[in-house]
C-alpha cells in the first residue's frame, strides 16, 4: 500500500456516492498509474471496488425501497450480459486503445456534468409504460462500457432511468446502484478466469473508499450539487489528460 493509494482510495467512495457514479474513473488510473497494476488488472480491480462500494451506497440510506423491481429485472440481465461481453473485448484488445477509449469516455463526462443535460432530463421524468426491450438494450450498452473500461457506468444508467420510466432521480440513483453491483460482478468473474487479482491492497482499497461515502454524505448536505459537479468536472479532465500524457510518452 503506497501513500497515494491511502489518500486517494476515499476519493473512489466520496465521488460515487455524491454523483452515484465516477468511482471507477478515480479506481482505474488510481491503480494503473497511481500504483504501477497492470491496465487490465487495474480494470477487474477496479470493478471489484465499484461493486463492494455501490453496495455500500446502497445500503447507507436505505435506497432499495426505492426500486421499481419488473424494470430493473430486464435492465439488469442486458447489463450483466453487457458487462461479460465488454470484459471479453477488454482481455483482447491491447492497453493501449483500452486507455485511450477510457481518456476520452471520461473526457465525454466531464462535458456531460457541465452541460445541463441531466438537470434537464430529470425535470421531465415521468412514469411512462417501461418496454422492457428498450430496458435490455439500455443494460447491454450500459454493461458493455463496465466490462470494458472497469467502470460502474452510473453517468449513463442514471438519464437512461430516467428516460425509461423511473419517476425521480434519487430512484434512479437507486436502480444504478443496484444495476452497478450486478454487472460490476460479472464482468470482474471475466477477467478473472485469466488475471489474477492483488486481494490484499484491493480489500484495503474497499475499506477506504467505503469511508469516504460517509464523507460524500457530509458534503452533500453543505454544497449545491452544481458546485460539486463543476469541481469534480475539472478533476475528470485533469486526469483524463494525465492519462493521454502516460499512454502517449
Amino acid at each position: 500500500m503506497t501513500l497515494s493509494l491511502w489518500l486517494a482510495a476515499p476519493l473512489i467512495g466520496l465521488v460515487l456516492s455524491l454523483f452515484a457514479a465516477g468511482g471507477g474513473m478515480i479506481a482505474v488510473p488510481l491503480l494503473s498509474f497511481g500504483v504501477g497494476m497492470p491496465l487490465k488488472q487495474a480494470v477487474a480491480t477496479s470493478l471489484i471496488i465499484v461493486a463492494c462500494i455501490s453496495l455500500v451506497a446502497l445500503l447507507q440510506k436505505k435506497r432499495w425501497r426505492l426500486i421499481e423491481w419488473r424494470l430493473h429485472r430486464f435492465f439488469a440481465i442486458g447489463g450483466m450480459l453487457g458487462g461479460f461481453l465488454g470484459a471479453s473485448i477488454g482481455l483482447h484488445i491491447t492497453d493501449k486503445v483500452q486507455a485511450i477509449i477510457f481518456a476520452v469516455l471520461v473526457l465525454f463526462v466531464a462535458w456531460w456534468m457541465n452541460s445541463g443535460l441531466m438537470q434537464k432530463i430529470s425535470a421531465h421524468a415521468k412514469t411512462t409504460p417501461c418496454d422492457c426491450r428498450y430496458s435490455m438494450l439500455a443494460g447491454i450498452g450500459t454493461g458493455l462500457v463496465t466490462g470494458l473500461l472497469g467502470i460502474g457506468g452510473g453517468f449513463l444508467i442514471v438519464p437512461l432511468l430516467l428516460m425509461l420510466g423511473v419517476v425521480s432521480y434519487q430512484s434512479a440513483v437507486a436502480h444504478s446502484l443496484v444495476l452497478i453491483i450486478s454487472s460490476s460482478l460479472v464482468a470482474a468473474l471475466r477477467y478473472t478466469e485469466n488475471l489474477d487479482i492483488a486481494w490484499y491492497p484491493t480489500l484495503w482499497v474497499v475499506v477506504l473508499a467505503a469511508t469516504g461515502t460517509w464523507a460524500g454524505s457530509f458534503i452533500a448536505a453543505k454544497y449545491s450539487s452544481r458546485h460539486l459537479q463543476k469541481g469534480f468536472s475539472v478533476m475528470l479532465t485533469m486526469m483524463a489528460g494525465w492519462m493521454l500524457y502516460r499512454v502517449f510518452s
